[in-house]
């Protein structure tokens, strides 16, 4: 796997990890007493990607910013897929280009 694959696949990491949060906060604030909101901490690595740590926040809980966190995370994952196949797609017609 090269670069742009490693670094879009640490990508489509963090945006599971996004809806996975956003998810358990929609799904635990009709629940009471509520618990603590997860919140995703990402940090960038060094030489290309992403990675993502669930930890506890303090901040009380948001529909409207979970809905609004899940649907940004899912439309990062499928950037990110896209990233994916276009570099297969260039990688086969470099490999056609030489052959």
């Amino acid at each position: 796997m090269n670069a742009i694959s490693s670094i879009a696949a640490s990508g489509m990491r963090v945006a599971v990890m996004g809806v996975r949060v956003a998810a358990h906060n929609i799904a635990v604030q009709p629940v009471q007493p509520v618990g603590p909101r997860q919140v995703l901490a990402v940090q960038t690595i060094s030489g290309g990607g992403a990675s993502a740590q669930v930890t506890t926040g303090e901040a009380a809980p948001d529909l409207a910013a979970d809905l609004l966190s899940a649907r940004t995370y899912e439309v990062a994952f499928a950037a990110n897929a896209v990233v994916i196949r276009r570099n297969n797609a260039m990688l086969g017609t470099l490999f056609d280009a030489f052959a």
